[in-house]
C-alpha cells in the first residue's frame, strides 16, 4: 500500500513538471521571436535642414519601435516569472499534501523536495532574467532618447543660426569679407557665432568642418542645393547662398581650402620647372614624343630602374617601372603627359634593406591682402616603406613604389639632420612659385592648404624631392585611434584661424613670402586676422 501511494504521488507530479517546463520553453520560444533591443540608428551630424529633419524622424520612429519591443519582451519575462511562481506554489502544496505513509518513503520525499528546489531555482532565474531585461530595456531606451535629444538640439541650433541676420549673401565683391551686415537702421551687426558649411565638394572639407566645430564658438550653417549641371551632378552651397566663415565651396567661404594656382604644385611637369635642382634628372613625354632632352642610351645608364609617371596623377596609380630608358616610350600613350626619372643612386635604405621615402607635410596660408604667404612645415611625418628588400633588379611596384604611410618618422635616426633639408627645399619651391606669380592671391579672402611632399635620401646625406600631393591622406582618431593626424589638423587650423584654445603645435614657421610688386610688409587689419574670442 505504501509503495502504491508513493508511486501515485510521484506520477501526479511528473505531468505537472512537464506542463510547467513546456510553458517555460514556450515563453523562451516567444522571446526568441521578439526583436532584440538594439539601437541600430545613431545620431550623426547633419549638414542640411532636410537631413536633420529626416534623421529626427528616423530616430523618433526608432524610439517608438524600441518601446514596443521593450514592452513585449517584458511581458514575456513577466509571463515566465508568473509560471515560475505558480510552479513554486504547486510544488509547495504538493509537498504539504504528502501523507505520513508518503513521508515514510525516502524516494517520494526526495522527489517532492527536488521539485521544490527546482521550482525555486526556476523562480530565481526568472526573477534575474526579468531584472536583466528591465535593465536592458531601460538602458537602450535611454540611449535611443539620448540620440533623439541630440537630434532635437541640432535642429534647434540650425533654427538659431539661420536667424542670424549678420550673415550676408555671398557676392563677387573681393572686399566682402571685411564688411559687416547692417540692420534696417544702418547699424552693423555682429555674428553670434562662426559658421561652417559642408557643401559636399569632397576632399577634406567635411573633416575641417568637424575640427572647427570642436571650438565652442563654431556652429553648423546648413547647406542647400545650389544647382545641377548637364550631367546631373548636384552642387551645394550655404542656405540662402550666405557667406560663411568656412565652407568647402570657396565662393561662399571667408577661408578658401584650396590654393589659387595650385596646379603649379600638383602637376609634375610644372613642379619640375620650379625645382629642377632638387629633383633627379627628369625627362618629359608628351603626345607620344620626347619633349626637350631625351634620356641617354641604355648602355650609358647603369642598372638602376626607371620610372614613368603620368604628370597629373598621384598615389602611385600611374607609375610604371622599367629597366631601361628605351622601354619608357612603350608605356606612354598619346593622350597623356609623363615624367621619366631614373632611380636615385645609392638610396638610403632601412636597416633590413627595404626602400623608404619620406612623407613630409606642408601648410601654406595666403592672406586677405592677396600678397602675403606664410609657409609652415610639420616637424613630424611618416616613412613609406616597401614590404620587400630592395634590389635594382626587382622591378615590382611593391618593391620600387613606396606610397603607403608605414610608420611615424620621429624615431628614424637620420630625421634630425634630414628635416632641415626638407624644410629648406620646400621653402625654395614655394618662394619661387610666389615670386613668379604662379600661386595667386585671393584679395579679401584667406586661403590655405595642407599638402605633402615626397623626399628620398641617399647614403651621402643628399635629399631628393619628387612631388607634392595636394590631397594627402589624413586620418582621424575614430578611424585610427593609435596613429592619426588630429594634432596636425588642429594645429594647422589654429594657424589659419587662430583662437585662444589652440596653437600651432608641431607646425614650424618657415618664412613669409610676398608676391612681386607688393606694397609694404605691414599686414592689413581684417576681421579674419584677429583671433577668436
Amino acid at each position: 500500500m505504501v509503495t502504491s501511494r508513493s508511486a501515485a504521488a510521484e506520477s501526479s507530479a511528473a505531468p505537472y513538471l512537464e506542463d510547467c517546463g513546456a510553458a517555460l520553453d514556450a515563453c523562451g520560444q516567444v522571446l526568441r521571436g521578439v526583436p532584440a533591443m538594439d539601437v541600430l540608428v545613431r545620431y550623426e551630424r547633419s549638414w542640411s535642414i532636410q537631413d536633420a529633419l529626416d534623421q529626427h524622424a528616423g530616430l523618433a520612429e526608432q524610439r517608438e519601435v524600441l518601446a514596443e519591443i521593450g514592452r513585449n519582451r517584458l511581458k514575456v519575462r513577466q509571463t515566465q516569472l508568473s509560471f515560475a511562481e505558480m510552479e513554486v506554489e504547486d510544488a509547495a502544496d504538493a509537498a504539504k499534501r504528502l501523507t505520513p505513509l508518503d513521508a515514510s518513503n525516502v524516494k517520494t520525499v526526495l522527489s517532492a523536495a527536488g521539485r521544490v528546489r527546482a521550482a525555486l531555482r526556476d523562480l530565481r532565474l526568472a526573477e534575474q532574467l526579468k531584472t536583466l531585461e528591465e535593465n536592458t530595456v531601460q538602458k537602450h531606451m535611454a540611449l535611443a532618447e539620448t540620440e533623439l535629444e541630440m537630434s532635437r538640439i541640432e535642429m534647434a541650433s540650425m533654427k538659431d543660426v539661420i536667424d542670424d541676420r549678420a550673415l550676408m549673401v555671398a557676392t563677387d565683391d573681393n572686399n566682402q569679407t571685411a564688411a559687416a551686415a547692417q540692420n534696417a537702421a544702418g547699424t552693423s551687426q555682429e555674428q553670434r557665432f562662426k559658421y561652417c558649411t559642408n557643401c559636399k565638394v569632397g576632399g577634406h572639407g567635411q573633416r575641417f568642418c568637424s575640427y572647427f566645430l570642436e571650438r565652442p564658438t563654431w556652429r553648423v550653417y546648413p547647406s542647400q542645393k545650389w544647382f545641377e549641371d548637364d550631367k546631373h551632378n548636384s552642387y551645394h552651397c550655404p542656405l540662402g547662398k550666405k557667406l560663411v566663415d568656412f565652407a568647402d565651396e570657396s565662393h561662399f567661404s571667408r577661408i578658401a581650402m584650396y590654393l589659387k594656382g595650385r596646379a603649379c604644385l600638383e602637376e609634375k611637369t610644372k613642379v619640375y620647372e620650379l625645382a629642377p635642382e632638387m629633383m633627379p634628372e627628369t625627362y618629359i613625354i608628351e603626345k607620344g614624343q620626347w619633349k626637350g632632352a631625351q634620356p641617354p642610351p641604355d648602355e650609358e645608364v647603369g642598372n638602376l630602374p626607371w620610372f614613368v609617371k603620368e604628370a597629373d596623377r598621384n598615389w602611385g596609380t600611374s607609375v610604371h617601372v622599367v629597366s631601361k630608358p628605351s622601354e619608357c616610350m612603350k608605356i606612354a600613350n598619346n593622350e597623356s603627359t609623363y615624367v621619366v626619372q631614373q632611380h636615385v643612386k645609392d638610396p638610403l635604405l632601412m636597416e633590413d634593406g627595404r626602400k623608404v621615402h619620406i612623407k613630409f607635410y606642408v601648410l601654406l596660408v595666403g592672406f586677405e591682402d592677396g600678397v602675403r604667404w606664410d609657409l609652415y612645415t610639420f616637424k613630424e611625418g611618416y616613412l613609406s616603406i616597401s614590404p620587400n628588400k630592395w634590389t635594382p633588379e626587382d622591378l615590382s611596384k611593391e618593391t620600387q613604389v613606396t606610397i603607403i604611410r608605414t610608420e611615424r618618422i620621429g624615431d628614424w635616426a637620420p630625421w634630425p639632420s634630414v628635416y632641415p633639408k626638407c624644410k629648406a627645399g620646400v621653402g625654395r619651391v614655394i618662394e619661387k612659385a610666389v615670386a613668379q606669380g604662379k600661386l595667386e592671391g585671393r584679395p579679401g579672402k584667406r586661403q590655405f592648404e595642407i599638402f605633402s611632399a615626397d623626399f628620398m635620401v641617399d647614403t651621402h646625406g643628399e635629399v631628393w624631392f619628387f612631388e607634392f600631393n595636394m590631397s594627402p591622406v589624413l586620418k582621424d582618431p575614430q578611424d585610427a585611434p593609435k596613429v592619426n593626424d588630429a594634432d596636425m589638423i588642429r594645429g594647422a587650423l589654429s594657424v589659419v584661424s587662430p583662437w585662444e584654445g589652440g596653437g600651432p603645435g608641431l607646425w614650424d614657421f618657415v618664412a613669409e613670402y610676398r608676391a612681386p610688386n607688393s606694397p609694404s610688409p605691414t599686414a592689413p587689419e581684417t576681421a579674419t586676422d584677429s583671433s577668436e574670442a
